[in-house]
């Protein structure tokens, strides 16, 4: 239901719109009335309604000028006018408020009718789709997010973690997908990615073993989903419990090593996570788990620290860009001095 609120000046106008509005079972509930302008202002900042119908020509206050004050207070309201003046000064006026529809005196069920479902239909209806638009967005925001702690967790042995924040997916996996079916087949999907990522850690272990797919075909309420889910992370959680050996930073400690050699070639987070036989997703959350910074911004500021060095060595700001594994000279310069604050030319100079 929308709340409404009413202004005008005549008591059988104000109490013949809630009539009609009650008689024709709209989406509509009148939350509040007056009788002139100041008392509906007062009434519009304290109901906070979604639409105010309102005369032009009230005492104390006129419709248009209540208008433009409530929309300091109730910027999101929209608002009819209802009045039988219909000179244009009102008319332009009322356009420049924004007003979204009007209703000529006498007023009629057909006329209060169309005017509110047009409003319904152009404002509140527009308003709640993008609402959930935005609320979808953020939701799916937050399942990356939850993704990325859940995999840290998993890497860093965290096993209270990986339950809590694989509990918080659940949760919002819940409220992005209303159906049984679309949360079903999201739910398998983050299982088997989680089960994917711990059999790397872990090769004695097959998905299969945790996931069945057969299985939950066969659910048939998103409760029963829920259930098996919790069952599978509780498993899951248990292996990286039982798997506090150290093993994943051993392999960082090697990727490191060799990147530190091989920092002047073109080495993409594909090659390494190749080389660690993880898969690159895995690798990335892991790298930042364990080093404390993404493997570009490693990569980057290590080329910086060995280019400052070449240049105090005596080199030519080419033959650094070429050394650092920058072949675009000018984008070597504008990193060089987006890190260090001057450019090359300028560091050198300095020693």
């Amino acid at each position: 239901m929308y709340r409404l609120v009413v202004i005008d000046d005549e008591y059988l106008v104000v109490e013949g719109i809630k009539a009609m509005i009650a008689r024709q079972k709209l989406e509509y509930e009148v939350v509040g009335c007056a009788y002139d302008g100041i008392h509906g202002l007062e009434i519009v900042r304290k109901c906070q309604p979604d639409l105010v119908i309102t005369d032009i020509r009230i005492p104390g206050l006129d419709g248009l000028s209540l208008i433009e004050e409530a929309k300091e207070y109730c910027p999101d309201t929209a608002f009819v006018v209802i009045s039988g003046y219909t000179e244009f000064e009102y008319a332009r006026r009322a356009l420049s408020l924004g007003v979204k529809g009007y209703i000529d005196k006498p007023i009629s069920i057909e006329k209060l009718k169309n005017v509110l479902e047009r409003v319904e239909r152009e404002c509140f209806q527009s308003r709640e789709e993008s609402t959930a638009m935005r609320q979808n967005r953020e939701g799916q925001e937050r399942l990356k997010e939850l993704f990325d702690d859940s995999v840290s967790a998993m890497a860093g042995g965290r096993g209270g973690e990986f339950q809590k924040y694989m509990e918080e997916a659940l949760r919002q996996l819940g409220d992005l997908y209303v159906q049984t079916e679309d949360f079903r087949r999201e739910v398998y999907k983050w299982l088997c990615v989680q089960s994917d990522i711990l059999t790397e850690r872990q090769p004695q272990i097959s998905r299969d073993t945790l996931v069945s797919y057969q299985e939950m075909e066969q659910m048939a309420s998103r409760e029963e989903v829920r259930r098996y889910a919790r069952k599978i992370v509780t498993d899951i959680t248990r292996y990286i419990e039982a798997d506090k050996t150290g093993s994943s930073h051993a392999a960082i400690l090697e990727l490191l090593a060799y990147i530190d050699e091989h920092y002047s070639e073109d080495i993409g987070l594909n090659e390494l996570a190749d080389r660690a036989g993880m898969s690159t997703a895995y690798l990335s959350v892991l790298f930042k788990t364990e080093v404390g910074t993404s493997y570009v911004k490693y990569l980057t500021e290590l080329r910086i620290r060995q280019a400052k060095k070449l240049l105090k060595d005596g080199y030519k700001v080419s033959e650094v860009s070429g050394r650092g594994g920058y072949n675009n000279y000018r984008y070597f310069c504008d990193i060089f001095k987006r890190h260090v604050g001057k450019t090359p030319n300028e560091y050198k100079h300095n020693y």
